[in-house]
C-alpha cells in the first residue's frame, strides 16, 4: 500500500506552500519579543512544532492592541491569529479549529500553609476570608454579585501584580488569578512553594489558533484538518504538555 505523505495530502498539485502569516498581541509568556525582538512564548512554540512538521512555512507578527489584531484578521492581513476563545460574533470572520491549545482556567490561589485550610465549591465557602480583587477586571457574574454583598471582605486594588504580595504579606488570604499569569510571576519572583492553588476553577475556557475567513482558500480546510490532527497528536504524546513545562505553566489538557 503506497503512503503518501501529509505535505502533499494538503498540497496534492505538488505547489509549493504558501507563507502563512500568523498574527497575535504581546502576551507573556504566551507570546512576547526577545532581546533579538524575536518571537518567543509557549504560543509561539506550539504553532512552530505544528507548522514545522506539516512543512508549511509561516512568519509570525505580535500586534501591540488587540484592536488591531482585529482589524488585520477582518481585512485578511493574516492566515491565523493566535489564542482566542470562542464567540459566537467572531464566526462572521474567524474559522475555529476543532482542537484547542490552551485553557485558561481562573482558581483561588492561597497561601501554601493555608492550602488544607481554605476551602472552595461555592463562593459561600469565602466568606471568612479577605479575598483580593483587581479594579476592572471580569471575573464572572457571580463573583461580581458576591462583590456588592457585605457578607463577603473584598479588598480591590488597581494593579494585579500586586495581589500575591498582599497575599504572602497576609493582608489577603485568596486572591483569583488565571494560572498562566501567576506562574509566571511565581517564577518571576521567585515564589515557587510559597503559594498554591485551589483545585476546583473559577472559569475555564478553551482558547483556539484561529483562521480568518478573509484569507482562507481552497487550501485551507485540509491544513486545518492536518493541524487539527497534529495538536492531537502532541496532546496524546505528552509533546504539548512538555512545551508548558518549558514555561512552567501547569498543564490542563484543553
Amino acid at each position: 500500500m503506497r503512503v503518501i505523505p501529509l505535505f502533499w495530502l494538503l498540497f496534492p498539485l505538488g505547489l509549493p506552500a504558501k507563507e502563512l502569516v500568523i498574527c497575535g498581541t504581546m502576551e507573556p509568556p504566551l507570546k512576547y519579543l526577545d532581546a533579538d525582538q524575536k518571537p518567543r512564548g509557549l504560543d509561539i512554540d506550539i504553532v512552530t512544532a505544528i507548522f514545522d512538521k506539516l512543512e508549511t512555512p509561516f512568519r509570525i507578527e505580535l500586534a501591540d492592541s488587540g484592536a488591531r489584531l482585529t482589524r488585520n484578521a477582518e481585512t485578511g492581513a493574516c492566515d491565523l491569529v493566535m489564542t482566542h476563545s470562542y464567540k459566537a460574533e467572531r464566526e462572521s470572520y474567524l474559522i475555529y479549529p476543532q482542537q484547542a491549545h490552551l485553557r485558561h482556567s481562573w482558581h483561588f490561589f492561597v497561601r501554601k500553609t493555608d492550602l488544607l485550610k481554605i476551602r472552595y465549591e461555592t463562593l459561600a465557602d469565602l466568606k471568612p476570608w479577605r479575598i483580593g480583587v483587581t479594579k476592572d477586571f471580569s471575573y464572572t457574574p457571580e463573583l461580581a454579585a458576591a462583590m456588592t454583598d457585605p457578607a463577603y471582605q473584598f479588598q480591590e486594588i488597581t494593579m494585579n501584580q500586586l495581589q500575591l504580595r498582599k497575599l504572602l504579606a497576609g493582608r489577603i488570604d485568596t486572591v483569583p488569578m488565571p494560572l498562566v499569569t501567576a506562574f509566571t510571576q511565581i517564577k518571576e519572583e521567585g515564589l515557587t512553594g510559597k503559594v498554591d492553588y485551589l483545585p476546583k476553577p473559577l472559569k475555564s475556557s478553551p482558547y483556539f489558533n484561529t483562521w480568518a475567513r478573509a484569507r482562507a482558500d481552497a487550501q485551507t480546510p485540509a491544513l486545518m484538518a492536518a493541524y487539527d490532527a497534529e495538536l492531537l497528536r502532541m496532546k496524546r504524546n505528552g509533546s504539548l504538555k512538555a512545551l508548558y513545562d518549558k514555561y512552567a505553566i501547569p498543564y490542563i489538557e484543553p
